[in-house]
């Protein structure tokens, strides 16, 4: 790894939303009861959720874009998880969620018993200076990308290519229509003069727009919006959700932790629709939040939203109406 200290600074960074209400939503306890039971992490990061389903007997098949992440992953796992204690097995890949279906072929798991989303990126991303996801270090690499073996176009890519009206449309789901019109037109100005390349250069375009400031930096939602186009998140998610619902045992739950209103939005409308179909329950009328006492402990936590559906029936179980 790029950081000797890399160790130390995961425990730092790694705290685990709503771990206890994500354990009791996906009906952990009454898994542990079963006999060779699976639950397909789609976001394992630090493997938090993944290590503590785990230590309960369950197994888990867990997947992460991030290769330098699955490699933390792993090594925790090593650790906390060990064969000789009992506890679930655990198999990491390294893998866009959207091919969850591939992964799961692969290790040859016909079906799940829970799946969990932890979505979002980690505190981690945003302290390693070259990932270019934080605007506090002006001098890195403007890239955002999750796989840097993978995927070819960063973030610096989108904004000198990419056309006016397209610059709207990728800001315009996070920031708003008006703010994202502002951005389009200076992010244009901006490289016709000088190319983006380091983040430092998209904190002139935020400031020359002159975005209030309130609660949080208005920079936050820019660069939000351009991981979120860098990384596809959203369209990824889309078709991650779909698939791993197919996946799902009859009666099995899914479990999903948001963290802006762009993948909650997607989340609630893909709960209802499988509702709306018969195919499945929405457990969690409300989303749940964290607690007060979490949000004193992990800030970052407040916007985290948890919701949950329980399959009901299978596609090829469906009646013809």
């Amino acid at each position: 790894m790029q950081n000797k200290n890399l160790g130390m600074k995961v425990e730092k960074y790694h705290e685990p939303v709503l771990l206890s209400e994500a354990l009791e939503y996906l009906d952990i306890e009454y898994l542990a009861r079963l006999h060779g039971t699976w639950v397909l992490d789609a976001t394992v990061g630090f493997a938090g959720h993944t290590i503590e389903i785990a230590k309960r007997g369950v197994n888990v098949v867990g997947i992460d874009a991030d290769p330098e992440v699955i490699k933390i992953a792993e090594a925790r796992v090593r650790q906390a998880c060990p064969a000789s204690k009992g506890f679930g097995s655990i198999l990491l890949a390294n893998a866009n969620f959207r091919d969850i279906d591939a992964v799961l072929k692969y290790h040859r798991i016909e079906s799940v018993d829970g799946v969990l989303f932890d979505l979002g990126v980690s505190s981690f991303h945003f302290e390693e200076r070259d990932r270019g996801f934080s605007f506090r270090y002006h001098d890195a690499p403007l890239d955002m990308r999750l796989n840097r073996s993978t995927q070819a176009v960063t973030a610096a890519t989108l904004l000198n290519v990419l056309s006016k009206s397209q610059l709207e449309s990728m800001f315009s789901e996070v920031v708003g229509n008006h703010t994202a019109r502002k951005l389009a037109v200076e992010i244009v100005k901006h490289r016709e003069e000088k190319k983006f390349a380091v983040v430092g250069d998209l904190i002139e375009v935020v400031r020359a727009v002159g975005l209030k400031s309130g609660k949080i930096d208005p920079a936050t939602k820019v660069f939000m919006a351009l991981r979120i186009a860098v990384n596809s998140e959203l369209d990824n998610l889309n078709v991650a959700l779909a698939k791993s619902f197919s996946y799902l045992n009859k009666d099995a739950r899914m479990v999903v932790i948001s963290f802006h209103s762009g993948e909650d939005t997607i989340v609630k409308n893909f709960f209802r629709r499988v509702e709306n179909e018969g195919l499945a329950e929405i457990i969690t009328k409300k989303p749940v939040v964290p607690s007060e006492k979490e949000v004193a402990l992990n800030p970052k936590s407040r916007s985290a939203k948890l919701r949950c559906i329980k399959k009901r029936i299978c596609q090829e179980e469906k009646p013809n109406l």
